[in-house]
């Protein structure tokens, strides 16, 4: 059997249409699943595979033509433009322009003390962790898991103030429960049954891994890596992947508590807190009690849309207090300010003729309310707050403000949707707000949509002044 060996740059290769491509510069080391190379066109890279082991070439080759031709609706994925004919094995993708790996955001490179406020605060990590749940959803709804979610899988862009996400290797995609792919996963995100080889990565596995990657981003610290396992013997770092340790934020077993990385109680709301103690708590033995990834997303866009912008250091590291009379205290330099403006949603009022009273009340006690922040780096309003609906993109207002001829700046949103909504002030006025007129943001304000769907204004600086 002849020694399977790289191209070195320089080399021709070709994709089984005949298209030739030469290899200009080698990015990453020799080893693992293969090697990236640079081609004469910058816009282009192709990835050559280290021979799959289990199965045969062709099949891995028909896998990726597959993946190629196929009409995947998935956004972030970088999804195989050809496949390299013989005698390489492997693909040809778009260069992603302008990105770092995830872990740039976990393991900054940044020495600074504000570090974390440089990579974009707390707002953008949400935002990059809600991208990344949105992605593993249409993954699986289109039949498929990803299986090697890690680090190095995940592009961001180096822009500190963007947030969209990329992610590569797809040749990992497998159909769920099948022996199709060649690895199983990353080390820290492989589930604990797949470690113990009792099932094939499947849509649970991946939960795991999207919950691993989510708290560690967040809390920048693994869920398992408690002060048991950073101080004890190596061996105990294998009992943590397994999930045979408490998890660092369990409710009842204090013994892996953790002293490095972010509290888990600044960073994570209630509901990001409960979707992970259901993750690694219960999700351990059982895999169907790992929240979903439609779970992940809406508890992600919730909790962005309640980060604040601290006006002293210009950080979003902290969520805005439950208390309406309390100020904020930035958990990142300590200052105290303000509250910003910030708008309540509530669902469409019941119709339902057939409610008494006190049902009614107790209806609409249970609606839960939703709360958007307002400030100059959140200043659109999304669609999925009007439509109920957390996977719609897009948005239908922007904040702003304008210059009386008091000289005092009011704010408002211009209505960026086709649709005509009402408003209603504290004194009784009713006005209708066209597509591109704006509705002022006075104290008590109502605003309602087209949808059913309110919104109350909490203006701390009264009558739309700021």
């Amino acid at each position: 059997m002849t020694k399977f060996s790289f191209p070195e740059p320089g080399a021709v290769v070709r994709d089984i249409e005949g298209r030739r491509y030469k290899l200009v510069a080698q990015l990453n080391d020799t080893g693992g699943q293969g090697v990236i190379y640079t081609t004469e066109d910058t816009n282009l890279l192709i990835k050559v595979r280290t021979p799959p082991r289990s199965r045969d070439s062709q099949d891995y080759r028909r896998q990726l033509l597959v993946l190629a031709q196929r009409n995947l609706k998935i956004d972030a994925l970088v999804l195989p433009r050809a496949v390299l004919d013989e005698p390489y094995l492997g693909y040809i993708m778009d260069r992603v322009d302008h990105a770092i790996p995830l872990d740039e955001l976990v393991y900054p490179k940044i020495s600074s003390k504000t570090w974390h406020i440089e990579t974009g605060g707390l707002r953008r990590r949400l935002q990059i962790a809600a991208e990344l749940a949105r992605t593993i959803l249409q993954i699986h709804r289109n039949g498929l898991c990803y299986v090697d979610l890690s680090w190095k899988n995940v592009l961001i862009p180096s822009d500190s103030k963007r947030t969209l996400i990329k992610l590569i290797d797809p040749d990992n995609l497998s159909i769920p429960g099948t022996s199709l792919a060649e690895v199983i996963g990353s080390a820290g995100f492989i589930a604990p049954e797949i470690l113990k080889e009792d099932r094939f990565p499947n849509h649970t596995s991946d939960r795991w891994s999207l919950a691993v990657a989510i708290f560690n981003l967040l809390v920048l610290n693994h869920p398992f890596f408690g002060d048991q396992v950073l101080e004890g013997e190596p061996e105990l770092e294998d009992k943590a992947y397994l999930g045979e340790l408490p998890y660092t934020d369990s409710k009842d077993n204090h013994q892996n508590r953790s002293s490095v990385g972010l509290p888990v109680g600044k960073v994570l709301t209630r509901k990001l807190r409960e979707l992970s103690r259901q993750t690694f708590e219960a999700g351990v033995t059982d895999p169907h009690a790992r929240p979903s990834p439609e779970e992940w997303l809406s508890a992600l866009q919730e909790a962005t849309d309640q980060t604040a912008l601290c006006p002293h250091c210009r950080g979003t590291s902290y969520y805005l207090p439950e208390m309406r009379n309390s100020d904020l205290v930035c958990e990142w330099c300590g200052k105290t300010s303000p509250r910003p403006i910030e708008l309540g949603f509530f669902p469409p009022d019941s119709t339902i003729e057939d409610l008494d009273d006190d049902e009614r009340r107790e209806l609409n006690r249970q609606r839960k309310l939703h709360r958007l922040v307002l400030d100059t780096g959140q200043r659109t309003l999304p669609t999925r707050l009007i439509n109920s609906d957390p996977e719609t993109i897009g948005d239908v207002a922007l904040f702003g403000t304008k210059l009386t001829s008091q000289n005092e700046k009011v704010c408002g949103l211009e209505n960026r949707s086709q649709d005509h909504w009402e408003t209603e002030d504290t004194a009784g006025g009713k006005q209708t707000i066209a597509p591109g007129e704006r509705v002022w943001l006075s104290d008590k304000t109502i605003i309602l949509f087209s949808s059913g769907i309110r919104a109350m204004v909490r203006n701390p600086y009264r009558g739309g002044k700021v």
